[in-house]
């Protein structure tokens, strides 16, 4: 499935638990903006990306692209759910 950037900022607050008023706290970047992108209202920009990029080092290149590089520890939150799936189930 192909996700846009705000459908992958949505999937990641949904797979992290996060609130758009944590990601204001944690990035300076307005709550309401948040709430925007997540939306659909507006495109994410660069800056947003950065600032997931801050709090989640290892989605950075999905972030941006939809894309992973496991190889490089490059993943998405589902890739990260589903090894800590694997992980319980041993």
């Amino acid at each position: 499935m192909e996700y846009d950037a705000s459908n992958r900022l949505k999937l990641l607050m949904e797979l992290e638990a996060l609130k758009t008023h944590y990601l204001e706290q944690q990035t300076g970047i307005a709550k309401r903006r948040w709430q925007t992108v997540k939306d659909s209202a507006a495109e994410m920009r660069v800056a947003e990306i950065q600032a997931l990029e801050k709090l989640f080092p290892e989605y950075a290149y999905w972030l941006a692209t939809g894309k992973e590089i496991p190889e490089a520890g490059q993943i998405s939150p589902l890739t990260k759910r589903t090894h800590q799936n694997y992980k319980t189930a041993d």
